[in-house]
């Protein structure tokens, strides 16, 4: 589930709940994301990003959700303040994280696509972020975040403590297409990760009720007879 989505269709967490439960299908939220920014040098937007995360929060504990996906504050002016926004980054999911353990609920920080303004965008930047927490950071592999001439199967053993796999394809100009329409390799990817025992939630951007966008990701992997886990009994 995507918060941003659940608030757009008025969606209700406990009838989704209820609906996971009764077909035995688990939850995982990711965190309201759009115009926030937690490391901004605003402080106004910096302060309601909060609240608008701890919202989600609240939410990913209605839903009874696995974990909470959220993704790191960005810089606002890129080489300027750098040490400013990096302890706004440090100290806010701190915050975060502290609000999240009272609520029981599990958070997971997105490793983000290598663009001029994000902060976290590989696994050694990563690493050496959750190591200034105070309690354990869990992070979500997105495929379509790596860089097509990098290897995602090696950002997910150069990371710690992965608990979420986003798939989606890429291609050199936009990120998060249908399976099949970019250029990751998928097969290799799918091969590698089906044998991972983690979550692995299909990605992209679908406000229709139709859902057409997802339709064509089970489609292909359907087609690929990728739908099962090769997951060993």
């Amino acid at each position: 589930m995507w918060a941003e989505h659940m608030y757009y269709h008025q969606a209700s967490p406990e009838d989704i709940r209820e609906t996971a439960k009764a077909e035995q299908v688990d939850i995982t939220l990711h965190a309201a994301s759009w115009d926030l920014n937690i490391c901004s040098l605003n402080q106004g937007i910096q302060q309601q990003s909060i609240v608008e995360l701890k919202k989600s929060i609240d939410l990913a504990a209605k839903l009874g959700a696995l974990h909470m996906t959220f993704h790191p504050g960005k810089y606002t002016v890129k080489n300027y303040l750098t040490a400013c926004h990096q302890e706004n980054l440090v100290t806010n999911t701190q915050l975060l994280l502290d609000y999240a353990k009272e609520k029981q609920v599990t958070l997971s920080q997105e490793l983000m696509e290598v663009i001029p303004k994000e902060m976290l965008t590989y696994p050694e930047q990563m690493t050496q972020f959750q190591a200034k927490l105070n309690g354990e950071l869990c992070v979500t592999l997105d495929i379509a975040h790596v860089p097509l001439q990098d290897d995602p199967i090696n950002y997910f053993e150069h990371l710690q403590h992965v608990n979420s796999i986003h798939l989606s394809d890429s291609t050199k100009t936009q990120y998060h297409v249908p399976l099949g329409k970019g250029s990751v390799e998928l097969h290799r990817v799918l091969t590698y990760f089906s044998k991972i025992d983690k979550p692995i939630v299909l990605e992209g951007m679908d406000t229709t009720k139709e859902l057409a966008f997802l339709k064509q990701h089970i489609a292909y992997l359907n087609h690929h007879h990728w739908l099962e886990r090769k997951i060993d009994a």
